[in-house]
Parts: structure tokens; C-alpha cells; sequence
């Protein structure tokens, strides 16, 4: 329930954006849970794409997800399609409440990140000169990871967080890598 709804709350607020404005009306973003609710072809005010069909035809260019489902959309056959469409083009790895993923719970996102850049790597040629030896080196490929949380805190010193960083994506973060905020 918490991963839908958070899942939920930010689709509402990706779609009332992207239909609120028509220089954002070529971008195309999905929601794809384990929720049923209605089945959408199209990004509008009254949400984004769910139906699956269109979803695993046309990789959207922002797809949230949970882990849960992220995990069977890396088993699913019927779902390859998707990663085979995005092997390229993912730029891109949001991690929301990173706050989140400690413990077991950790291990297993971070696992299966790798197994996400694994599948994406499946998809690549060689010799293909939009892939380095580097891209190829790194867990997630070609993606950039972020993470968000408003609650991890650094006091003053973000080691802490961009070790826990570092653990989960599977790479090394400096200490530009964190964005941190004052109230």
C-alpha cells in the first residue's frame, strides 16, 4: 500500500503537469503498479497511461513504478519489450524515500538494480559507439541514479549518505553528488 501511494500521489502530480502545459504535451509517462483503476491510453488531467498494452508497445519516457513491480517486470516475459526499447534511452533511475531502502529491504533494491542494469545491457551491441567500456563497467549501465528523501539527513557531513549511496546503486559518489537543503 505505501509504495502505491506514494506511486499514486505522484502520478497525479506528473499528469496535472504534463497536461497543464502544452510545450509538455509530447512527453509521455506511465504508471504501472499492481493497483487495478482505470485504464488510460494517454496522458491526461485524469492521470497518466496504465493500460499495459500500449505501456509495453511504446516505452513511455517517464515510467513510475515500485520495486515490487519493477522485479516482476524484469521476470515477465511479456514486459522485455520495454526494456529492449529503453536499453538507450533510460538516462535516469529515481529512487524516491531513499530514506527507505535500508537493511534487507536495501540489499534487495540494490540487487535488483543491477539485475534492471543487466537487462538493459542485454539489449547492446558490440561495438556500438554510444556504449563505453565504462557504461559497460557500471551496474546501472548508462543511467544516472538519483535518490530523494527528506528525511536523510547529513548534519553537516554527507559521507554517510553518499556511502549508503554508493551501496545501493552499486558506484562512488563525490561529495558533489548531494543536494542538500536548510529550513
Amino acid at each position: 500500500y505505501p509504495m502505491n501511494a506514494l506511486a499514486n500521489d505522484q502520478a497525479g502530480r506528473l499528469a496535472a503537469l504534463l497536461s497543464g502545459h502544452s510545450e509538455l504535451g509530447s512527453i509521455t509517462a506511465a504508471l504501472f503498479t499492481g493497483q487495478k483503476g482505470p485504464e488510460r491510453t494517454v496522458v491526461s488531467s485524469a492521470g497518466l497511461i496504465t493500460d499495459r498494452a500500449v505501456i509495453r508497445s511504446s516505452a513511455p519516457d517517464i515510467l513510475l513504478t515500485n520495486y515490487k513491480m519493477l522485479d516482476q517486470m524484469l521476470l515477465r516475459e511479456s514486459d522485455t519489450r520495454i526494456w529492449e526499447q529503453s536499453a538507450h534511452s533510460l538516462q535516469y533511475l529515481v529512487l524516491d524515500e531513499f530514506h527507505t531502502y535500508d537493511g534487507a529491504q536495501g540489499t534487495d533494491v540494490s540487487m535488483l538494480l543491477r539485475r534492471l542494469g543487466l537487462a538493459l545491457k542485454s539489449y547492446w551491441s558490440d561495438g556500438d559507439p554510444r556504449v563505453t567500456d565504462a557504461d559497460r563497467a557500471r551496474p546501472l549501465g548508462r543511467i544516472t541514479p538519483v535518490a530523494t528523501s527528506a528525511t536523510l539527513g547529513d548534519q553537516g557531513d554527507p559521507s554517510a549518505m553518499l556511502d549508503f549511496a554508493e551501496t545501493v546503486f552499486g558506484e562512488p559518489f563525490d561529495a558533489t553528488a548531494a543536494v542538500t537543503e536548510s529550513r
